[in-house]
């Protein structure tokens, strides 16, 4: 396993001393994941409610999270400048010397508690909470955190979390498919290269371990020859991108070139004396005889190199595809003194890209380690490609009906807009005024029935700034402001923040007297992305939930690859894999499905989903939602009168 412990100022004395008192405990640990750490906070809330809530927890999560540091840095980084014994002159005072005999601190807190109770403490009494938490896991019962800390191999192992024997729970686990193959994929990029190919000279001019540093030395300096020589061409997309090759065809081409299988052994060899070198040197009693390694970042690239040799010299080469990617990047310049200088310089970038095409890989030698595995979602829908995807047969599969009554829920499929003309949601049909003008009149009806909070999500921030731009010529925006406050959910993550937190204001004002003339907001998202994906919006934050569309994705390369070896691995009875053109159309819906779940998110809520599409009138389409939606799911042309009635029913109750 080349992916070592990469979180080398870890105190492992300390939690050996814990493991080793619970030696004799037979009782296996939870490990409960989930995909952010929002989600995580509902959990542990959840967690409290329950009688289990006594037992002994902990959180694992990010130095952004849990670092006490005051500074706007980037915490990792500052985490591994203040850790690193090389750099003497900087050092943690909440991981020294004395700072490290009080992580034990933290298991006296009273369970169940949150990372908010966790950093208040480790101020409290100066000590690092990220840490912390760490320590506590060698004596937790269950631990959340989220499922990346499961799913990716190199995390597990800095993060030394045993699975073996213990049980697994994925929650929002509709993605893992996707999740999995991102794990096992490797990209090498040749700016990285060079930084490696220069340690290794430095190493060499020193004439230290002058066989070791030679042979990584040599093999990259012909792995970047290799990258720079390959023909690639213009996709469109602002990249120049090679052709794509099945593994066991690239597995020749590098032969050839003379990079291939029988250099491999000799080079991952040598990489492993480095890496455990560089491991040696973090260890802090070692702090006063340093020797020179190469950097954190040179060890990563290492790491997930000796990975992909692996993955090429198996049998499992033909589970990839690989392709050579060059793009141009504002990246920083190496000087001659081998240190980074704040100068920028836009640059040729090379990257070598693995891409894994079979999940099981990850996720198949996971589930025969633990010893159970659950998946859960509320949009697990449609179930049928989980099996085959990931390589494992799951034993038990329930797919219970929704907690809240049927007359809570209104749920209608809409083929056409208010003059008749047929709504579906095709790349063509989505830029013609025609349907624009349909939908956003269709809209306006809606935010003047339903009260408060309307989610509208489309499938792409393209299409729902090209329909938007639409609206704002035409009048129906100034209409649709006049109706409800607009919010649209920004392209990047870092500015989504400030608009949640203005739209559950304008939530809040509706329900107010001295706010009367406000009737709640609009808020309009796109699927995939995050308000869809993880974000809830319970009560009045999203009484109507409209679904613009089936949301198949760009037929980009990544995707035809992945149809492609789908096809191409249809026949083996075996496995048991969808053909290309069903799972294209699995996880089209998996993404509608998980957007419309958004909304009705306890027993006592209540709400609307209006699914705008006529390709909705096909009850193939219909049987890949999910069972609370297609058993209440209804045709109904006079939908506004309808959806009038039960909001008049439900508000008014």
């Amino acid at each position: 396993n080349f992916f070592l412990n990469s979180s080398q100022y870890f105190d492992e004395k300390l939690f050996d001393q814990i493991l080793s008192r619970n030696k004799t405990k037979k009782v296996p640990k939870i490990f409960y994941g989930s995909r952010t750490h929002g989600q995580l906070e509902q959990v542990v809330k959840e967690f409290k409610k329950t009688a289990y809530s006594h037992k002994r927890m902990t959180i694992l999560s990010s130095r952004k999270k849990t670092c006490i540091q005051e500074t706007d840095k980037n915490k990792d980084k500052l985490c591994n400048e203040l850790l690193d014994p090389r750099l003497k002159a900087k050092k943690c005072k909440y991981y020294n010397d004395d700072a490290k005999k009080k992580p034990t601190i933290f298991s006296k807190m009273d369970t169940p508690w949150d990372i908010e109770d966790l950093v208040s403490l480790g101020k409290e009494v100066g000590t690092c909470p990220y840490f912390g938490a760490r320590v506590l896991m060698a004596d937790a019962e269950i631990i959340f955190c989220p499922y990346n800390y499961i799913l990716y191999p190199e995390i597990r192992d800095s993060m030394q979390i045993n699975l073996r024997g213990n049980i697994v729970i994925l929650d929002e686990a509709h993605n893992i498919e996707n999740i999995c193959r991102e794990a096992a994929t490797v990209d090498i990029r040749d700016d990285k290269l060079l930084i490696a190919v220069k340690e290794c000279k430095h190493f060499l001019d020193m004439d230290y371990k002058s066989i070791t540093y030679a042979t990584i030395h040599e093999y990259l300096t012909d792995l970047i020859k290799f990258l720079n020589d390959i023909e690639v061409k213009d996709n469109d997309r602002n990249e120049m991108v090679s052709k794509h090759w099945v593994g066991a065809v690239f597995r020749e081409l590098l032969n050839v070139n003379e990079i291939g299988c029988p250099r491999f052994p000799d080079f991952i060899a040598a990489s492993k004396i480095a890496i455990d070198d560089f491991k040696q040197n973090m260890k802090e009693e070692n702090s006063k005889k340093i020797n020179p390694t190469i950097s954190q970042e040179s060890k990563k690239l290492l790491e997930y190199l000796c990975f992909g040799m692996q993955m090429i010299a198996s049998d499992k080469v033909d589970d990839y595809r690989m392709c050579i990617v060059e793009t141009n990047e504002f990246i920083e310049k190496v000087t001659e003194n081998d240190w980074f200088s704040t100068t920028k310089k836009l640059t040729k970038v090379r990257t070598m890209i693995l891409k894994c095409m079979n999940p099981a890989i990850v996720f198949e030698p996971l589930a025969h380690e633990v010893r159970s595995v659950i998946l859960a979602s509320g949009t697990l829908t449609p179930t049928v490609s989980y099996q085959s995807e990931l390589g494992t047969k799951f034993s038990y599969i329930i797919n219970p009906d929704h907690i809240i009554p049927k007359n809570q829920l209104y749920i209608r499929y809409i083929p056409q807009g208010l003059s008749g003309k047929p709504l579906k949601a095709t790349y063509d049909q989505v830029n013609t005024w025609a349907f624009q003008d349909e939908l956003g009149n269709l809209i306006l009806q809606v935010c003047d029935a339903v009260p408060f909070g309307v989610l509208c999500f489309f499938s792409s921030y393209k299409a729902m700034n090209t329909i938007h731009n639409r609206w704002r010529n035409n009048g129906i925006w100034d209409k649709l402001s006049n109706l409800k406050t607009i919010f649209v959910e920004p392209k990047y993550e870092k500015d989504l923040n400030p608009v949640m937190k203005a739209y559950r204001r304008v939530i809040e004002e509706s329900l107010s007297e001295q706010y009367q003339t406000v009737r709640g907001a609009i808020f309009f998202a796109v699927f995939r992305a995050k308000v869809a994906e993880g974000i809830d919006f319970s009560d009045n934050e999203a009484r109507c939930v409209l679904a613009i569309g089936i949301p198949y994705l760009l037929q980009s390369s990544d995707v035809t690859m992945k149809m492609e070896y789908n096809n191409l691995n249809k026949s083996n009875e075996s496995r048991q894999l969808l053909s290309g053109s069903e799972w294209y159309t699995v996880n089209a819906f998996r993404a509608l499905n998980q957007a419309i779940g958004r909304c009705v998110r306890h027993k006592n809520d209540w709400g609307a989903v209006l699914l705008v599409d006529k390709r909705f009138e096909l009850q193939q389409n219909i049987n890949y939602l999910p069972k609370w939606v297609k058993t209440n799911v209804r045709l109904k042309i006079s939908y506004i009168y309808n959806l009038q009635v039960l909001i008049i029913h439900l508000y008014y109750r």
